[in-house]
């Protein structure tokens, strides 16, 4: 009759000591983010979370840890049911990701926010406005800058080369011009052409549509760029020669 008490107590004090190690063990291992201050299970590394875990405060996350704050991939869901998924950094969504907005009223879907943070701060859904795909290899720089568009958008692409306008002994050497366009995606209504400026040539191509993919071609010559959003852009094509 002792011995069935005592197979039951012993049982009950394994798992407490277990329990209490595994206690130990999340209390040893900090988490930085006040918001997910509670319960961490996971990998830990000099006395802070570090590698995959799980921790659970007010907020819960599940991901890539490092030096006690989510930094890699991860899952971060608030008091409020808000998810994001995604990528961190230093604690804070920086990458790509996708944040599902829960919606207060009943039977009401959810909103979901898809694209680049920076920081917390949703930037878009591209990283960047724009992208240089591709030159070829006498292309020596391309500087791009971008507006808000007032009125219809545009693209104004200027180009220029080490040499052209120059004077020399044998006169002025001519400057580079645009010697083809082709938007594969998007469009645009009208180009208007600039050649009054002694060491380049400008053209405008107004009213364009995005997002666009766009290859300039100088002679032998090529950049193909990526338009993703609607600006105002001004692309500065240098040549080498």
């Amino acid at each position: 009759m002792k011995k069935a008490l005592i197979y039951p107590r012993l049982i009950t004090l394994f798992f407490f000591v277990i329990i209490l190690q595994l206690v130990s063990h999340a209390q040893d291992c900090k988490v930085l983010d006040p918001n997910l201050l509670g319960v961490y299970t996971g990998d830990c590394k000099n006395g802070k979370a570090e590698g995959q875990g799980k921790s659970v405060g007010l907020h819960s996350y599940e991901g890539e840890f490092k030096v006690g704050l989510p930094d890699g991939e991860g899952i971060y869901t608030d008091e409020k049911g808000n998810v994001y998924k995604g990528q961190f950094k230093k604690g804070k969504r920086e990458g790509y990701g996708e944040y599902i907005i829960k919606n207060e009223i009943k039977n009401e879907m959810d909103s979901v926010l898809t694209g680049y943070w920076k920081k917390n701060i949703y930037v878009g859904l591209y990283e960047t406005p724009y992208k240089v795909v591709s030159k070829t290899s006498m292309v020596n720089t391309i500087n791009i800058n971008t507006q808000a568009p007032k009125t219809f958008p545009t693209i104004e692409v200027s180009i220029e080369s080490f040499i052209g306008g120059v004077i020399d002994v044998h006169g002025e050497n001519p400057k580079p011009t645009l010697t083809g366009v082709v938007f594969s995606k998007g469009t645009y209504h009208l180009m208007d052409e600039m050649t009054s400026q002694q060491k380049k040539n400008v053209y405008i191509f107004n009213n364009v549509i995005y997002p666009a993919t766009v290859s300039f071609r100088f002679g032998t010559e090529e950049v193909i760029i990526d338009f993703y959003e609607v600006k105002n852009y001004k692309v500065a094509v240098v040549l080498r020669n």
